[in-house]
Order: structure tokens, then C-alpha cells, then sequence
């Protein structure tokens, strides 16, 4: 390839300057993902020049998601690039699970954002311009999005805890882009994927909009306004979701479901989904229509169990707990009680703790060899000073312990003497002398329930 340093237009440049003011003064270094095509060709040449003005460092990662028969091709074209501007390059190569169409789209997707996040930059800089904006907010409209969705792409979001995602050519259309590049010789290659029709996309960009300019010549700035609009429409349901959240969660993540059934039907989808995603889970419209209607309707004696992406929503007691699927072992596991020092239990996805007591808990003779734990099989009774024996599961029931928590508790066993349920319950008969210092188990599952 024959070297070409063009230099980018200063009114170009310019433009960058008051796109990083305002979003990143303070950013001495970014990281450009380039993946050769035309957007992110112009976006690493541009940052190169503002670099050069300001003494900024730019690099640049290119992900080679080995899909396209000309994969090869292109990543050689972005280490020549990238030699030629004298701009250091990440390469990461990845497999992309091979299925078809919108899902193999959203898995290079995936992956590629998982490289991303590898990064050690303050910020990471996208190509995306106004054309793609456009495009998302049509997407999100025709899969019946609401606030969040709409919102789009922002110019400015957080990817890790150290490092932003940072799009500073959201405003500019495509076509000043091509403008641009071409007037400048510079090079760039074509993704054959983008005139794949498969793609829903390809179909919006090439099909739907040509037609939509006939009439809308300034779709796209009403499209980005429309993002703008959602945008501060979903600040706003967060904001709420948050004040409703503080009111209604408890220590232990679950949500109180008496206050919650007061608030009108909106109020409540926008609490539900929000205490959802913080955990990291996620519900359809549908899905979060069937979730409410069942923690409000369900019988009060009932315990209805429902998807959340891959965790669980369960009702007990008018509280609604969030929860991992999980299956306990079943078979008995040795430990060694060495306090201070906790004990991890991998197989039952928790953490036994024993803590100091003075006057109450467990007398440490009871905790020597032969400790062990075990699930529960059902029949256990632990003695309780005059009450007698008292069946385990009236004590899970008066501790208001959710069915799901039950199954997951490991029963604390020295020999075949049940010492305590943790959390639960303490053999009356291993309990120490009023002066001497006893330990409680503490029971504490990694997911934090």
C-alpha cells in the first residue's frame, strides 16, 4: 500500500477539540476502535491530528472477529494504518459463535465490547456518527422500546469502572464523513455484511430511509432529538426508580410488595424493572407484565417462581426476593472450624462464618472433629431449652426463611448431633455457660441472599 499522511482539514480538527472539551478535557490518552471501515478510518485520523495539536496520545484496537472471508485483510490494512499515522495497535482475535442473521450480529457485538473493556485507557472513542444514531432509534421504535431504548446511543457512557465509551461524531452525517475521506484520498475498506439484507439494519439504512428522505429531508436530526427526549424521559425513571428502591428494598435486596402494590401500574413496571437490572437480570414487556401481575395476585399462602433472564423472582411473606438458581449438594462435606477465619463452601455457592459471642452460641468443644455440614433431607428437630425438640422446619417458618433460601442452607452436624441451622436456629443442649464466649453460625451465600 502506498503511504498517504493527509492531514485533516483544521475546521475538522477543530470540530474534535470542542467534542473533547466538552465531554473529556482532562483525557491525555484515548483509544480508538478502528475497524478499517470508512467511519472509524476518519474518526482515527481526525483524534491523530488533535493529538498533535494538544499532545494527546492516541492507540488504537482493532478486533478481528474472523467471521468475513476478508478478515485477514482488514486487519492488515489497520496495522499498516496504524504504522503509517505511528499509532500503536492492540489486535484481539475472537470466535464468534456462527449462528444466523440479528443473533450472529449481536454476538460479534458482545464480544467485541468484551475486548473493548480489556482496555486501560481513560477513553475508549467509537466511530458511531448520526446515520448510525438514526438507525438505532428506528430499531428500538419498531421493537416497541420504551424510554431506555429510545434513548439510543449517548456520547458519553461508562464501559468499565476506569475506562468511557466516548462518541464524538454522533452529530455528523455519514455522508460528510464520505465527503470528507474522499476529497483527502484517504483508504478504507467495506465490510461486505453491510449490504447483506438479512440484517434488519442493512434493510432501515438502505431501503427505509431513502424513501423517508423523500419527505423527512431532516429525519435524522428529528430521530437524534427523539434520542435526546428518551433520554431525559429514562434519567427521570431512573431517578424514580431509585427513591422508590431506597424505600422498598430491605438489608437483604428483597422488595417490600405492601407499599409497592399502592403505586399506579406505571410507577410499579418502572420499580420492578429497575430492581431487576440492578441485579444484572432483565424481563421482556411481557415477561414484566406476567412477573407483577403474579407477585400481586398469587395466593397469600402461595410462593409463584418466575424467570428474570438467569435469575429468579420469588414471593414470600408479601416480600419479592431476587435469587440465582441453585442446587445444593447433597451429600455431607468436612469442615474445620478455625476461627477467626470463615469457611468457604464452593458446592453450596456460600460462606459459613462463626461469630464471637460472649454468653451465647455454640461451646467450642462442640466444634472439633466430626464437624460437618449437610442439606436438609426433612424431619430435623433441634431442642430449644423447655420448648423441647422443635421440627426445623416451624423454626425456618417462624424466621420467615424463603422457600428457596431453605433448600440452600447447609444444617451444621457434629457426628449425628444437628448443633444449628445457621442463621436459624442453635442446639439448646451445645449452647455455652453465661460467662463463657460461644459462636453463632452466620450462613452467607455468595449472590448475597
Amino acid at each position: 500500500m502506498a503511504a498517504l499522511r493527509t492531514t485533516p482539514p483544521s475546521d475538522w480538527v477543530d470540530l474534535l477539540e470542542s467534542a473533547w472539551a466538552q465531554a473529556c478535557p482532562e483525557v491525555r490518552h484515548i483509544e480508538v476502535a478502528l475497524s478499517g471501515g470508512l467511519d472509524s478510518v476518519c474518526l482515527l485520523r481526525l483524534l491523530v491530528a488533535l493529538g498533535q495539536r494538544l499532545g494527546l496520545s492516541i492507540t488504537a484496537v482493532h478486533v478481528n472477529h474472523q467471521i468475513s472471508p476478508h478478515a485477514e485483510d482488514w486487519q492488515e490494512f489497520c496495522q499498516w494504518l496504524c504504522v503509517e499515522l505511528n499509532v500503536p495497535l492492540r489486535v484481539a482475535r475472537v470466535s464468534v459463535a456462527r449462528q444466523g442473521g440479528e443473533s450472529l450480529e449481536a454476538e460479534a457485538r458482545r464480544v467485541r465490547y468484551a475486548v473493548f473493556a480489556d482496555s486501560t485507557t481513560p477513553v475508549l472513542a467509537l466511530a458511531h456518527h448520526a446515520d448510525d444514531q438514526a438507525e438505532t432509534v428506528m430499531l428500538q421504535l419498531l421493537r416497541g422500546a420504551g424510554a431506555r431504548g429510545l434513548a439510543a446511543m449517548p456520547v458519553m457512557r461508562a464501559l468499565t469502572e476506569t475506562t468511557q465509551l466516548w462518541r464524538p461524531l454522533l452529530h455528523i452525517n455519514r455522508q460528510d464523513l464520505t465527503a470528507l475521506a474522499e476529497a483527502h484520498d484517504w483508504l478504507w475498506v467495506e465490510d461486505e455484511s453491510n449490504l447483506s439484507p438479512q440484517f434488519r439494519r442493512n434493510f432501515i439504512r438502505q431501503t427505509l430511509f431513502p424513501v423517508l428522505a423523500e419527505v423527512y429531508t431532516e429525519y435524522r436530526a428529528q430521530l437524534a432529538r427523539v434520542a435526546l427526549r428518551a433520554a431525559d424521559a429514562a434519567e427521570l425513571l431512573d431517578e424514580l426508580a431509585r427513591s422508590d428502591l431506597e424505600a422498598l428494598v430491605g438489608a437483604d435486596g428483597s422488595l417490600d410488595l405492601e407499599p409497592f402494590a399502592g403505586y399506579s401500574a406505571a410507577r410499579m413496571r418502572n420499580a420492578l424493572m429497575a430492581w431487576v437490572e440492578n441485579r444484572g437480570g432483565s424481563l421482556t414487556p411481557d415477561a414484566l407484565d406476567v412477573t407483577l401481575n403474579q407477585l400481586l395476585t398469587a395466593a397469600a399462602d402461595a410462593a409463584p417462581t418466575l424467570q428474570a433472564g438467569a435469575w429468579c423472582i420469588s414471593r414470600y411473606r408479601s416480600r419479592a426476593y431476587l435469587f440465582r438458581p441453585f442446587t445444593p449438594p447433597t451429600h455431607t462435606i468436612e469442615i474445620t472450624f478455625e476461627p477467626p477465619q470463615p469457611i468457604d463452601l464452593p458446592d453450596w455457592g456460600g460462606r459459613l462464618r462463626f461469630n464471637a459471642v460472649k454468653g451465647s452460641g455454640i461451646a467450642p468443644h462442640f466444634l472439633g472433629v466430626g464437624l460437618t455440614v449437610r442439606p436438609r433431607i426433612g424431619g430435623e428437630v433441634l431442642p430449644q431449652f423447655r420448648l423441647g425438640s422443635k421440627p426445623l422446619k416451624t423454626l425456618l417458618q417462624e424466621a420467615a426463611i424463603p422457600p428457596f433460601r431453605r433448600e440452600r442452607l447447609p444444617l451444621l452436624y457434629l457426628g449425628e448431633t444437628l448443633l444449628a441451622a445457621p442463621g436459624v436456629g442453635i442446639n439448646s443442649e451445645c449452647l455455652v455457660e453465661k460467662e463463657e464466649t460461644g459462636y453463632v453460625p452466620i450462613w452467607v451465600p455468595f449472590d448475597g441472599l
